[in-house]
């Protein structure tokens, strides 16, 4: 009880007299409990967004992703952009940027749902522009293009090398590939290859030619899907042309073209039957399809790189450059390629 007066417990708590009687005041009438702190919010917020209006901005929001100021423009919804981002906050609807990894976890989920050997990625790599790789090519008849071929579920590749790069070319490596999936069989009802919109792959032009490569694909019933323009599209052919030219071009040394195709077919065998890749569980593309079909053939990681140009030579014959045995059939470049 205050038993000094009001004057001493001014001069004590060093404060006013008015508020001494007031908590003198809520004291006498609630006891200690008068004595906390209370709100001083007002009773009343005539601005305060109407319940109909708010319901509508949750409404919107649940329809799109979008933020405070594209609702208002929008759906011309009558709470200013910041009450309608007051109100996404209050209810945790406030959405931030996906970092890079995240969007790249959310992009593995997405292909972990593709069954192997039905989503294929295709482009080419210019090889003139490899420092180490440039003295090879230019005087002992190396390629100097690389059509890569990426699966998109294990990962695995397939690789042809020419000195021109086309349609014509384009088209006869797919074919070969897709013989390839066939001959261990793959439904190439299930196969889809995608490209990017380069010329090589017929751009994209609404009518195909009759002997392009679309239609060279359709014509063995897979089916081809042209992206021009699209960021990361072609991301998992990006990749292993980020990997391949530091982990072989840059390293190995050609004693001639018959040195190149044994070592760049060793390559190519290492990557899909050994090399382990850490974006899928650090298992190597033979390893994840060992788990999802263990009854699948491995052989048909083994299909050789090809020389597009002799892809193109009359009879399916096969020709390598300054070999001694001259021209060879297709089982005979095969077998050569293994020696």
């Amino acid at each position: 009880m205050l038993t000094q007066g009001v004057k001493e417990a001014v001069r004590q708590f060093q404060t006013t007299a008015k508020t001494v009687r007031k908590w003198r005041g809520r004291y006498r009438k609630e006891g200690l409990a008068g004595l906390r702190d209370r709100s001083r919010a007002p009773k009343t917020c005539p601005h305060k967004t109407p319940t109909a209006a708010e319901e509508r901005v949750l409404e919107q929001r649940g329809r799109t992703p979008f933020g405070a100021r594209r609702l208002k423009m929008e759906f011309a919804l009558s709470p200013s952009v910041g009450a309608i981002g007051r109100i996404l906050r209050q209810h945790a609807l406030t959405r931030k940027p996906k970092k890079k990894h995240q969007k790249k976890n959310d992009l593995r989920a997405v292909k972990k749902r593709y069954a192997p050997f039905t989503r294929f990625k295709m482009d080419v790599k210019y090889l003139t522009d490899i420092a180490h790789y440039y003295s090879y090519w230019m005087f002992r008849g190396l390629p100097k293009y690389q059509y890569t071929i990426v699966e998109v579920r294990l990962g695995a590749v397939y690789l042809a090398y020419g000195d021109e790069y086309g349609v014509l070319q384009s088209r006869a490596v797919a074919v070969r590939f897709l013989d390839h999936l066939r001959e261990h069989g793959v439904p190439l009802s299930d196969v889809l290859i995608q490209t990017d919109g380069g010329s090589e792959f017929e751009g994209t032009e609404i009518r195909k030619k009759p002997d392009g490569f679309t239609r060279a694909i359709e014509a063995l019933g897979a089916r081809h899907r042209a992206v021009p323009g699209c960021p990361n599209a072609q991301s998992e052919v990006e990749s292993l042309h980020s990997r391949i030219e530091p982990e072989f071009f840059d390293l190995e040394d050609f004693a001639g073209p018959l040195d190149f195709w044994q070592k760049i077919t060793t390559w190519q065998n290492a990557y899909n039957l050994i090399r382990k890749n850490s974006g899928r569980e650090w298992r190597s593309p033979a390893e994840t399809l060992r788990l999802l079909q263990p009854d699948r053939d491995l052989g048909i990681f083994l299909l050789p790189p090809a020389h597009i140009d002799t892809l193109l030579l009359p009879e399916g014959g096969y020709h390598v450059p300054a070999h001694p045995g001259g021209a060879l059939t297709r089982p005979q470049f095969q077998a050569t390629a293994w020696k």
